[in-house]
């Protein structure tokens, strides 16, 4: 689960800057049009926020299922050494 969000994370940022790239070129040429265009910016801007939260806040240890907050060696709770 956690490669396929990567994926998407990645993918939303390419598109991201395609997506601007095409709204500054039709803003430059006088098209006006790009109220489709600011919306798929917007989403994969939410979606770029969103993730590093998402990484930072779900991160468990895989022997107590406790939530790891610093990315260390050993578990805080039950002090198991935690293989990433």
């Amino acid at each position: 689960m956690k490669k396929v969000l990567f994926i998407i994370w990645v993918i939303a940022i390419i598109v991201f800057f395609i997506d601007w790239g095409i709204v500054g070129i039709s803003f430059l040429n006088g098209n006006y049009e790009i109220k489709a265009g600011i919306y798929i910016g917007l989403v994969c801007f939410i979606i770029i926020c969103v993730y590093p939260f998402y990484k930072l806040f779900n991160d468990r240890c895989p022997y107590c299922g406790k939530m790891i907050l610093l990315s260390g060696k050993y578990c805080s709770y039950c002090g198991k050494e935690i293989k990433k």
